[in-house]
């Protein structure tokens, strides 16, 4: 009996192998009592070399990845970890702050080498450039005036689903103009693991090259409805290609180096660009544009580009014209059709009556309401690699294509790639003339495009894309009437060719002498034609049912 009391009194006296509690901790340790981090968890949770009380005086630090595994992973992997710095440096485990921020040790940094340097630091997190994102876009949200209400059509002029820059540009002009009191807020959202911060800063290239990073962006419309529109980040981070790719530009391959341009640290002026370009400088510096000081040659021509001005489809050329003439569209309502005429013109083909203007053909695919330009990547896959796409269409190896090569090739890639295949069209100017003083709003001459006689009849070419570039082939007068190609153009210009009497002749098999070709071109004229005999069944009509009703009477 003496036993089994003194055996129960060691029991109660000695837990041996029993756990420690947190209380038994905060007898020593009181001033963590009132802890708020982590208080869901007893203390030998994360101080687990604590057997017994009391305790050894060094013990190991607390193993964090027990709970924190995949944090710990990724913290591994960054500068802080490889420099020594462990979770309590940053952390205090005992207290509500989760973590010390970037500015806790990184105070006053200079970011020399950061261009625009305010701009950048006031839009982005440290996270941006310097951490592993998960995730991160542009937001540009719209907020309208109580009461106010806009069509999702003023931001997606041409319901592609997408607002491209020149769409964007003319919907903020309309915001000026209309909205009074709005507000755009731009937001560049940048998520990723603050534990996880690279070795170096980005480079400028993952956000204005690559686009590994704001690769998309959308504008949110807040007004009775709501809605969002996905946009092109380009109109809110501008594009430019890195050192690797400058050879392939235009500035490149003429054998221009960085610092026949940047000879200072200062901005690039005039004065640098008229070194090469005299002649076209002079002709400029007549111009309204450069009598007011309104732009430089690098406010509408960016000198890192890859494409060539010529390279660009007429919505990117107004594209340029629209960052400062953002008000276009409002500006030519005077236009029949304002939206579709800027889906085929670009502004200097009225506005720069110097310039040589063209009409110029490409292929191009439409699925549903979305256009767009194939691409040597696609006509590659069809046609196998490095194919010579001039050769492939100009089989009678001449310096002009004609509207029958043009046609058996849409054809035959019809066949290839589908029905949706098809040949669109652009007037576009094909040589520049630096001076748009010409505004035209008191010419308003139709006729100047709408007839026969339009200059551009006499410039028409095609484009194919090469590997590296695009070229420019002459194109003969008579593939607007030339069957299949009738069939599958995506351009008319009313006016363009009127029904004659030779026209009618022709159809009847009777045509003139001397104009054999009649009978197998009359192409869009149809149309006119079509039209010509509705006309005439219309008023047969009438007149009929008016002897009809006289007759009936008597």
């Amino acid at each position: 009996m003496p036993i089994l009391v003194i055996i129960f009194f060691l029991i109660l006296s000695s837990p041996v192998g029993a756990a420690v509690l947190s209380d038994d901790c905060f007898d020593c340790h009181e001033k963590f009592k009132k802890r708020t981090s982590h208080e869901s968890i007893a203390c030998t949770d994360c101080h687990i070399g604590i057997k017994e009380i009391p305790h050894e005086e060094k013990l190991a630090p607390p193993a964090c990845n027990a709970c924190h595994q995949k944090t710990v992973e990724r913290y591994s992997a960054g500068i802080h970890k490889s420099k020594g710095l462990e979770c309590n440096q940053c952390h205090e485990l005992h207290k509500k702050k989760k973590g010390a921020d970037c500015a806790s040790c990184h105070p006053n940094v200079a970011h020399k080498t950061l261009p625009s340097k305010a701009k950048h630091l006031a839009a982005l997190n440290c996270v941006a450039c310097h951490g592993k994102l998960d995730k991160s876009g542009i937001t540009a949200t719209v907020t309208l005036p109580r009461g106010a209400t806009l069509e999702r059509k003023a931001v997606d002029r041409d319901g592609n689903g997408f607002a491209d820059p020149a769409e964007w540009h003319a919907f903020e002009a309309l915001l000026d103009q209309k909205y009074k009191g709005y507000k755009l807020e731009k937001q560049y959202w940048a998520y990723g693991d603050d534990h996880e911060i690279m070795p170096k800063a980005a480079d400028c290239g993952e956000c204005h090259e690559k686009r590994t990073r704001f690769a998309s962006a959308v504008g949110r419309i807040t007004d009775a409805t709501g809605y969002s529109v996905p946009v092109t980040p380009s109109v809110f981070i501008p594009e430019f290609p890195s050192l690797r790719e400058f050879p392939k530009t235009v500035h490149g391959q003429k054998g221009v180096r960085c610092t026949d341009c940047h000879i200072s640290k200062d901005k690039i002026t005039d004065k640098v660009c008229v070194r090469c370009h005299e002649q076209v400088y002079h002709t400029y510096e007549k111009s309204i544009h450069a009598k007011k000081g309104a732009t430089s040659c690098t406010d509408c021509h960016n000198p890192h580009l890859i494409n060539t001005y010529k390279e660009f489809n007429a919505k990117e050329r107004i594209a340029i014209c629209s960052r400062c003439h953002k008000d276009y569209i409002t500006r030519h309502e005077w236009l029949p059709n304002t939206a579709l005429h800027f889906d085929y013109l670009e502004c200097t083909t009225c506005h720069s009556p110097g310039s040589e203007k063209s009409i110029v053909f490409f292929f191009a695919d439409k699925k549903g309401n979305k256009k767009s330009a194939l691409q040597y990547e696609d006509l590659e896959r069809v046609f196998g690699k490095d194919v010579h796409l001039k050769s492939v269409i100009n089989t009678y190896a001449e310096n002009i294509v004609k509207g029958e090569e043009i046609g058996r090739f849409v054809v035959d890639l019809k066949k290839k790639m589908g029905k949706t295949i098809f040949v669109d069209a652009e007037i576009l100017v094909t040589k520049v003339h630096h001076d748009y003083s010409v505004t035209r709003l008191k010419e308003r001459n139709c006729v100047t495009c709408h007839s026969p006689q339009a200059h551009f009849y006499n410039s028409m070419y095609l484009i194919l894309p090469e590997k590296d570039r695009h070229i420019y082939i002459p194109v003969k007068g008579t593939l607007l009437s030339v069957y299949p190609i009738g069939m599958a153009l995506d351009i008319y210009l009313l006016g363009e060719e009127r029904i004659t009497k030779d026209d009618i002749y022709a159809l009847l098999g009777k045509a003139p002498e001397g104009s054999p070709a009649y009978a197998k071109s009359l192409g869009f004229k149809l149309i006119d034609l079509v039209g010509v005999i509705l006309v005439i069944l219309v008023i047969l009509s009438i007149l009929a049912h008016a002897l009809l009703r006289i007759l009936v009477k008597r």
